[in-house]
C-alpha cells in the first residue's frame, strides 16, 4: 500500500473533458503523479509497460468500455492487484448492482467533487484519512521548526511532502511563506492562491498574497488584495502597514498615511511596525514623515541602534545636519563601541562642513574595526578633498 498520496500513480482513461476535470480533482486532493489515455483498447499495452497504482476509467468509452478494461485487468494475474475506480453517469440502483456483480467495488457517479474522489481512493487502498493527517502533521511540524530556524529550502521540502500526504490548506500556505523568504515570488503567488482556493476563510493567505504582489511591484493588484484583507474585522495592524507600503508604491501618499495611522491605532507600542513605516517613507524619500516614524519608535525603544541610524539618515536627507550629529552622539552614549555609528557620524559631520571632525570619527571607527573597508575608503576620499 502506498505510504502517501504522492506515491500513488494514477492512470485516467476517459474523454479529454473528463480527464481534465478528474486531473483537477486529483490535484486538489494531493495526487500529482497522473497520466491519461482516451482509448480503452490501448490501456493494457500501456499498463504492462508501466503499471500504475490505480486506474480510473469511464464506464462509457469508445470501442472498449471501462467494464472491459476492468475485466482485462482482473484476468491478468500480474495486473489484478491494480486498484480500480469506475466513473459512470447517473445510474439507477439496478444498473449499479449489475456493475457490482461484475466485481467492480468502487463506482463513482457523476457529478462528483474532489472530496468524494479522494475518499474513494482512500477506501480502495485501505487508507484512513486520520492516519494520513497525523503523518502529514508530523512532517509539517518538522518543516515549521526548520522555517523558524531560517532553513527555508529544507522547510519547503517538508511542507511539500506534507501537502502530498494530506492536502491541508495550511501546508500550502507555509509553502508560500517559504517561497517568499527565498524571493521566489511567482511560486509564492501560486501557493497562496492554491491555499485560498482550498479554503476561502484562510485570511492569512490573503495578507501574504498581497505582500507577494507588493514585492513584485504590482502595487495596484497588491492594493486590491490588501484592501480586502484590511476590511475584515480581525484585520491585524501588519496588514494596514503593508497596505500603506503598497499605496506608497503606487504614489497614493494620502491613502498610505491613513493606513499607517490605522496600524498605529491598533498597536500603538509596536516598534517593528513604526520602523517599517519609517523605512517605507525613507525609501519613498518622504524624509519628514520618516523622521516622525523613527522618532516614535525610538521613544518606545531608545536602545535600538538601527533606529538611531535610520532616523539620522532621514535628518541628513533634510539637511538637518546638527540634529543628525546630536542624535549620533546620543546613540554613542548608549553604544560607545559601535563602529557603524562613528562611520555615519563622520558622514553627517562632513556634510555639515566639519571635515577634520569627520576624519577623527572615521579614525575612531577604524580603531574599533581595522578591517572596516568602507570607513577606509571614505577617510581617503575626505583627505583628498
Amino acid at each position: 500500500m502506498p505510504s502517501e498520496l504522492g506515491d500513488i500513480r494514477v492512470l485516467v482513461v476517459d474523454n479529454p473533458t473528463e480527464v481534465r476535470n478528474i486531473r483537477e480533482a486529483l490535484r486538489d486532493s494531493g495526487f500529482h503523479n497522473v497520466s491519461d489515455m482516451g482509448n480503452g483498447l490501448q490501456v493494457l499495452t500501456e499498463i504492462k509497460k508501466s503499471p500504475p497504482s490505480l486506474v480510473i476509467a469511464n464506464l462509457i468509452l469508445p470501442q472498449y468500455s471501462g467494464l472491459q478494461v476492468f475485466k482485462s485487468l482482473r484476468a491478468d494475474k500480474a495486473l489484478s492487484v491494480i486498484k480500480f475506480i469506475m466513473t459512470t453517469p447517473k445510474l439507477n440502483r439496478r444498473e449499479v448492482e449489475d456493475i457490482r456483480k461484475e466485481g467492480v467495488e468502487n463506482i463513482l457517479s457523476r457529478p462528483f467533487d474532489a472530496n468524494e474522489l479522494r475518499e474513494m481512493i482512500y477506501d480502495a487502498f485501505g487508507m484512513k484519512a486520520a492516519d494520513l493527517k497525523e503523518t502529514a502533521d508530523k512532517i509539517f511540524n518538522e518543516g515549521k521548526a526548520l522555517f523558524d530556524a531560517g532553513s527555508f529550502q529544507d522547510a519547503l521540502a517538508k511542507f511539500r511532502e506534507a501537502g502530498m500526504t494530506n492536502p491541508d490548506p495550511s501546508y500550502f500556505y507555509m509553502q508560500g511563506r517559504a517561497y517568499l523568504e527565498m524571493n521566489m515570488y511567482d511560486q509564492a503567488l501560486a501557493a497562496f492562491q492554491n491555499t485560498m482556493e482550498k479554503d476561502r476563510r484562510f485570511h492569512e493567505a490573503d495578507h501574504w498574497l498581497g505582500v507577494t504582489l507588493q514585492k513584485k511591484k504590482d502595487y495596484l493588484a497588491s492594493i486590491q488584495v490588501l484592501e480586502r484583507a484590511a476590511k475584515r474585522d480581525a484585520a491585524k495592524a501588519e496588514t494596514h502597514v503593508e497596505l500603506g507600503k503598497s499605496y506608497l508604491g503606487a504614489d497614493m501618499v494620502d491613502k498610505a498615511d491613513e493606513s499607517f495611522k490605522k496600524a498605529v491605532i491598533l498597536e500603538p507600542d509596536n516598534v517593528q511596525h513604526k520602523t517599517a513605516i519609517g523605512n517605507a517613507y525613507l525609501e519613498k524619500e518622504i524624509y519628514d514623515k520618516a523622521e516622525q516614524a523613527f522618532g516614535a519608535a525610538l521613544s518606545i525603544n531608545p536602545k535600538n541602534v538601527v533606529l538611531y541610524n535610520r532616523m539620522a539618515i532621514a535628518l541628513r536627507k533634510q539637511s538637518k545636519f546638527n540634529e543628525a550629529i546630536n542624535l549620533y552622539i546620543k546613540a554613542l552614549g548608549v553604544f560607545p563601541d559601535d563602529e557603524g555609528l562613528f562611520y555615519n557620524l563622520a558622514r553627517a559631520l562632513f556634510e555639515s562642513g566639519q571635515k577634520d571632525k569627520a576624519i577623527k570619527a572615521l579614525d575612531k571607527a577604524l580603531s574599533l574595526d581595522p578591517e572596516f573597508g568602507e570607513a577606509k575608503r571614505l577617510r581617503e576620499e575626505y583627505q583628498k578633498l
